[in-house]
């Protein structure tokens, strides 16, 4: 774009500006500041003003130009040129953390909070947001008012929270109900955001709570199953272990992996009373793998499921049929040591890289996948710059990723090549004790 007012000439490449001329501030116009009432007042090398510029442009000469991040108005005095810039409203990102709260080693009260800037590419800690017990699984409702907690313990709880709008990172319990079973793990929820679905880990059920859409309150039980069977590991399956419970993506079947027994249990979910019908089961793989989670790619053709017993992702096809297609392991050839698979997770921008994490190896995997036949390979292994990485989210916007290490009590932030899908540390890393699960609210 080139502007040209009595001689002068400003050539602007996207939003930079060059001149020879003096430039400072102007203090924005009734108009438009109605357009930009929540923006900040910004002068030429970015920094705040701290009161309205010094001197505004009544003339006509003053020219208002659009570019993609931002609006400028500039304005002619003389030998002097005034500008002002109205910078997008930069959105803001509050990680929330559960974890394991109680006596030592851990000294966490309940659910925290840290702030993500993008631009910086740091964590900034929030302080604690709710005192709560063993929110070991967190989930920010769809609508962002709300967030649900797991309280993992013996008599199994769902928590539900009301996120304050006016104090970024704090919540406040509105109730909590039953998760029909003991040592509740996971979370999830359909795209409405009306029910809950959790999975009790110590006695293998599953259940679906209503969601009041009014204010957030979970409703008693509306759907339930008890998953039974063992496997081959003496001290890791002896009975049904529910690990996850997901919708596909028509919201008309569930699927819960079952790391007790080998399983994915097959769900017919009934939207219009909240009520489940297991339809099948489909074993897992091999006797010992121990499926954790799984994840639906997006057109549902495949199911990736971490197998938390072997460090192995299996991927199967989907409908009409569900068997496996692929084992793969999610550790370095040479790796001899102890290690646990973990998280799963498809880059929610680009669906060509899944994600996993192992505890142990204390690694990110990172794998291409093949949107024909949902093949994986492997493309790298990032260390995780701390211990145990029991849960890691990506960002909505794809650009970061943040792993929460359980046992060396820290968050560590990660960047992601939109291109390759690789990982690359930051340096940005915030103690919190014993994290286990990372959600995100983005303002």
């Amino acid at each position: 774009m080139q502007l040209e007012t009595n001689g002068l000439i400003l050539i602007l490449f996207g939003c930079f500006i060059r001149t020879s001329f003096e430039l400072a501030c102007i203090q924005c116009t009734s108009p438009i500041r109605r357009v930009a009432q929540n923006w900040d007042h910004s002068c030429l090398d970015g920094t705040l003003a701290p009161e309205p510029c010094e001197q505004p442009i009544n003339d006509t000469r003053g020219t208002f130009i659009n570019c993609a991040s931002a609006l400028f108005k500039v304005g002619f005095n003389g030998n002097r040129v005034y500008l002002h810039i109205y910078p997008e409203k930069a959105s803001s990102t509050i990680v929330f953390v559960g974890g394991y709260t109680g006596n030592a080693p851990t000294d966490s009260k309940g659910i925290y909070a840290f702030l993500l800037d993008e631009t910086k590419s740091t964590l900034t800690p929030l302080g604690l947001s709710v005192k709560t017990s063993n929110p070991s699984y967190i989930l920010v409702h769809p609508s962002h008012k709300y967030l649900y907690a797991v309280n993992e313990q013996d008599d199994g709880t769902v928590t539900a929270f009301k996120i304050d709008s006016a104090k970024p990172g704090r919540l406040t319990v509105i109730n909590q109900q039953s998760s029909r079973g003991a040592g509740p793990c996971y979370l999830s929820t359909n795209k409405a955001g009306d029910y809950i679905f959790v999975a009790n880990y110590n006695n293998g059920t599953v259940a679906v709570l209503p969601i009041n859409m009014n204010d957030g309150s979970v409703k008693t039980f509306t759907g339930f199953d008890q998953q039974t069977g063992s496997s081959v590991d003496p001290d890791r399956q002896t009975s049904a272990h529910a690990h996850c419970i997901l919708l596909d993506k028509h919201e008309q079947f569930a699927l819960s992996a079952d790391l007790g027994s080998d399983q994915i249990y097959h769900y017919k979910f009934f939207s219009n009373n909240g009520s489940l019908l297991r339809t099948s089961i489909t074993k897992a793989g091999r006797p010992g793998d121990g499926p954790r989670h799984l994840v639906f790619n997006s057109n549902q053709k495949f199911v990736y499921v971490i197998n938390e017993l072997k460090s192995e992702i299996t991927v199967f096809t989907y409908f009409p049929l569900m068997q496996s297609i692929q084992t793969m392991s999610t550790l370095p050839t040479n790796f001899t040591g102890m290690n646990t698979g973990a998280e799963i997770a498809f880059h929610p921008t680009n669906e060509k890289y899944l994600y996993a994490s192992n505890r142990g190896h204390d690694s990110i995997a990172v794998f291409s996948v093949d949107s024909n036949t949902g093949y994986l390979t492997l493309i790298q292994h990032i260390n995780v710059q701390g211990r145990t990485p029991r849960d890691f989210n990506i960002t909505p916007n794809g650009k970061f990723l943040v792993v929460a290490n359980q046992d060396s009590n820290n968050l560590v932030l990660f960047t992601i090549d939109e291109t390759t899908g690789k990982l690359t540390a930051t340096g940005s890393s915030v103690e919190v004790s014993k994290p286990t699960c990372v959600d995100y609210l983005v303002q």
